[in-house]
């Protein structure tokens, strides 16, 4: 088992600590390539790195675009219930371009919260 360290905005922090979102969507890059079933992810908040959440990482989704991964499940699972495919890539898109996804691929990474 590995641990990995990543952070994320204040909506998609508190989703996964309230639950609602149990996917995080990134793109499969060098980094998102050693995350393995049963390693644990500590997500911090961007805006203060004191605040963690300790997860478990249940399944692993790869797929070659966001396009793909995005079923209806995967849209309610990653924190874009309400959305259609096109406003939660649009989404994606503010923080990963088309070449990179293209070139890396993408995985959503299927969590649970897990206490000490």
């Amino acid at each position: 088992m590995k641990e990995h360290y990543m952070s994320l905005n204040e909506a998609p922090f508190e989703q996964i600590k309230n639950g609602e979102k149990t996917v995080e969507l990134r793109l499969f890059d060098e980094k998102r390539r050693l995350v393995q079933e049963g390693d644990v992810i500590y997500f911090s908040l961007i805006e203060n790195a004191t605040e963690v959440i300790k997860t478990k990482v249940i399944s692993l989704h790869k797929a070659a675009s966001f396009a793909t991964l995005l079923s209806e499940e995967m849209l309610v699972k990653s924190g874009f219930a309400g959305y259609t495919k096109e406003e939660a890539i649009a989404c994606m898109r503010t923080y990963y371009t088309a070449e990179k996804e293209e070139k890396y691929g993408v995985l959503g990474i299927e969590i649970q919260t897990k206490e000490d």
